[in-house]
């Protein structure tokens, strides 16, 4: 019996102390197992814990977890953490969305007393001073904010797990030891906030940097805000929907927009700067950078053409997700990135932000899942799960084991092809795996994505229905 087998059996947050290439050595049995034994473990703690959970157990009628199958009804739409009414941000009912997110978290924080707080940012703020949450943000691009509970203890969890994933992808250690050997740290973003991205590098600093001087952020002083995010989301749709002048906006927020407007139209500029400025202090360096292809391929072009190459150290890492945004980039791209940053080290990586267990990009182009993670694959028409048999396409789903204090079951935006489930990668690694052809539901629909979860619809209806109750 396999060690690794033995403990995430017991505990599926050993994962984090763990050799991670030895997670992808696992027969499938072990990780149905593992899977099992999770799921019914973190449903058995956290449906006495969070109301939510328990109304959409009573709901579809679920006490227990027998099969891999019962979970799939138990999966929230993603958009669970935005299911407040958007009045609590437009009035300042700060109270009522403590209440409301009270109802997603297995931490209490019902002492918390926000009657007098009037901006999102201060609300944050406010939770981070009082409970063991560091809750953050999606980017509202819909019209409204994710809020996401999670614990410092999983955020460090989170982060010391990305490091041995960089540490075990290509084979026990044979990446860096991030954890163990301080490096400077490179983002060229906010280091302040409570976005994904701004509590990931905060936490990274700490980690992987050692502290403040070690690292380099583009906007170093500036918070990227979740009031501001929430506007700007709001008045998008508002805008496309031709109802802009019926917002009622305070002066106060418009200013705090029209900055972050201002930073970001001089950002080209700024990452000029902010390049030269990570090359003049760290040039040579084996460094860590956090940052999406295409910032970096416009860095890469303007560099070379100003005869800037091999940059930082060969043993330097780069940690990217999301694809190319939708940029145009020649086939060439990967070598003028290597050309310019002076190493190929990149470890790309699939994941949504609600949960822990990201899917690592392999040799071969696929995404694999951990063993920690059950995914499902979802009839985009019915939300019944599809049969678990490779090369079949469908709405990605999916429970994270890792989180302990908030139910991190969801049915995702996204269409993917999955496999590995009959006949394992030919990179040699074990479980399901996604192909890199992913794309949203939305823009596959015209814009118009109605996500339907397994099981039937009008549970997961009632279970919202409740929760919205429950802040009033």
């Amino acid at each position: 019996m396999s060690t690794l087998y033995s403990r995430l059996l017991d505990e599926p947050t050993a994962l984090v102390g763990a050799c991670y290439d030895e997670a992808f050595r696992l027969t499938p049995q072990q990780i149905l197992d593992i899977q099992l034994s999770g799921a019914r473990r973190r449903f058995t703690d956290l449906r006495a814990r969070i109301p939510v959970l328990d109304r959409l157990g009573s709901e579809q009628g679920i006490d227990d977890i027998q099969r891999i199958e019962d979970v799939a009804p138990l999966l929230f739409a993603h958009t669970v953490y935005k299911s407040y009414p958007m009045s609590y941000l437009e009035r300042g009912q700060f109270d009522r969305l403590t209440r409301w997110l009270n109802g997603l978290t297995a931490e209490d924080i019902s002492h918390v007393d926000a009657s007098g707080i009037k901006l999102i940012d201060d609300w944050i703020d406010l939770l981070d001073a009082q409970t063991n949450l560091r809750v953050f943000h999606t980017s509202g691009t819909t019209g409204k904010l994710s809020f996401l509970p999670r614990t410092d203890r999983e955020w460090r969890q989170n982060i010391a797990l990305s490091a041995n994933r960089i540490r075990d992808w290509r084979g026990p250690g044979s990446g860096p030891d991030l954890l163990a050997q301080e490096r400077p740290l490179i983002a060229p973003a906010y280091r302040l906030g409570a976005s994904a991205a701004a509590r990931g590098g905060g936490y990274q600093v700490e980690m992987y940097a050692g502290g403040e001087e070690n690292a380099l952020f583009m906007y170093p002083d500036a918070r990227f805000s979740a009031d501001v995010a929430s506007l700007s989301g709001r008045l998008s749709v508002a805008q496309a929907q031709g109802e802009l002048g019926a917002l009622q906006i305070s002066p106060a927020l418009l200013a705090k927009r029209d900055e972050l407007v201002r930073i970001e139209r001089e950002r080209p500029e700024q990452l000029r700067r902010f390049f030269a400025e990570a090359i003049r202090r760290f040039g040579g360096k084996d460094v860590y950078i956090g940052a999406v292809w295409s910032i970096l391929y416009d860095t890469a072009t303007e560099g070379l053409a100003r005869g800037a190459r091999g940059v930082f150290g060969k043993h330097s890492v780069l940690h990217t997700g999301g694809g190319k945004k939708g940029k145009n980039m020649p086939e060439n791209w990967r070598d003028r990135l290597v050309e310019f940053l002076g190493f190929d080290n990149f470890y790309e990586f699939y994941g949504c932000s609600e949960q822990m267990g990201f899917c690592m990009r392999c040799e071969e182009g696929h995404y694999h899942v951990p063993p920690t993670t059950i995914a499902f694959l979802l009839d985009p028409a019915t939300g019944k799960p599809l049969p678990r048999k490779d090369g079949l396409t469908g709405r990605f789903a999916s429970l994270d084991l890792l989180p302990g204090t908030y139910w991190a079951g969801l049915v995702t935006g996204d269409e993917i092809t999955m496999g590995g489930l009959e006949k394992p990668c030919r990179c040699g690694r074990s479980g399901a795996y996604l192909l890199p052809a992913i794309r949203r539901y939305t823009e596959k629909e015209g814009g118009d994505d109605k996500v339907i979860c397994a099981g039937a619809p009008a549970a997961h209806d009632e279970a919202l229905n409740f929760l919205t109750e429950l802040s009033e």
